[in-house]
């Protein structure tokens, strides 16, 4: 289980606060990676649990593959869908380049097919510290590439793909599509939703002040991650402060982007880092959209709130709309 810290009320959600009761927690991925994988797999497994009971969900079809480089791929598709050919999205799951996989993420990824009708390829990267940079990013480009190849025999139509994740895998959802445009294939991704992406590392959030305070007196107060969590996988995954893919706030022109999306929540470390890239986006005349989410925290649609449920109808619904 995840480590327990004090409640502290710091203005979150009723339905949260609800829900730490119940648990008799405030989750922290604290420590070490090694421990904050066990805490992970603790956390994935009560949830798991929960949502079962919170909201059933069905009418998707899942398919577990392996790449040609041996990368898992779990395959979610709309088995009640009356088109022949839908969108196709390559989701990248959170934890920090280091923790989190597939089946974290299942009812997240799960519930976003049902609701948006698109075809959806869970991507397991690889993790630090035993793959650290770039190895993240090269696996979801691999993935990335061969998901285009087969999404014809998925029913999906690859002229219409989207790359989408959470934390980490949110930066991943922007970084592919840069990596696929220095490569050439610029025109590949199509749009891309990214939920609460990290962009900001800790030894540099003083170079994006006023905007980005959400780092401040962070540390074991806000649930799931802080700033020590956030050290703890930056280290980790030890990219360079100039990647200019790992933290692309660094990229040369964000206008090159396509369609973006991006989700905040107000209680997360990283509200900031979706502040300063949707004003970077911006400023370099890109089109991007961010949506925050008042009181919850970090990855709050892990859980099974009220508010988990309408951000799944709030970004299927932004799915949709792209295509």
């Amino acid at each position: 289980m995840v480590t327990a810290h004090s409640a502290e009320d710091i203005g979150l959600a009723p339905e949260w606060m609800k829900w730490e009761a119940e648990a008799g927690v405030r989750p922290l991925l604290s420590g070490d990676v090694l421990s904050m994988r066990e805490q992970m797999n603790g956390l994935g497994q009560l949830l798991n649990s929960q949502w079962a009971a919170f909201h059933s969900i069905d009418g998707v079809l899942t398919t577990d593959l392996v790449t040609p480089q041996g990368l898992n791929v779990r395959v979610y598709q709309p088995d009640d869908s009356k088109h022949s050919s839908v969108p196709l999205g390559v989701f990248f799951h959170c934890g920090g380049y280091c923790v989190g996989g597939i089946e974290a993420e299942d009812n997240l990824v799960r519930n976003l097919c049902k609701l948006s009708q698109t075809v959806i390829c869970s991507t397991q990267y690889r993790h630090a510290p035993e793959y650290p940079a770039p190895t993240a990013l090269d696996d979801c480009v691999s993935i990335t590439k061969w998901a285009v190849g087969e999404a014809e025999s998925w029913g999906a139509d690859p002229s219409k793909l989207y790359t989408i994740g959470a934390s980490a895998g949110a930066a991943l959802a922007i970084s592919v599509p840069l990596r696929l445009y220095d490569e050439g294939n610029g025109d590949l991704v199509k749009s891309i939703i990214s939920l609460s992406p990290c962009e900001v590392h800790v030894d540099e959030v003083d170079k994006y002040k006023p905007l980005h305070t959400s780092f401040e007196n962070s540390a074991g107060r806000l649930p799931v991650i802080d700033i020590d969590s956030m050290r703890t996988f930056y280290s980790t995954y030890n990219a360079p402060l100039d990647d200019k893919y790992t933290f692309a706030l660094k990229y040369p022109d964000l206008s090159i982007l396509p369609p973006t999306y991006i989700v905040s929540a107000e209680f997360d470390p990283l509200f900031g880092d979706a502040v300063v890239f949707e004003k970077k986006v911006k400023s370099a005349g890109g089109k991007i959209v961010r949506k925050n989410y008042e009181a919850m925290p970090h990855v709050f649609w892990l859980f099974p709130l009220p508010q988990s449920l309408q951000f799944f109808q709030d970004t299927a619904d932004v799915i949709k709309k792209l295509f």
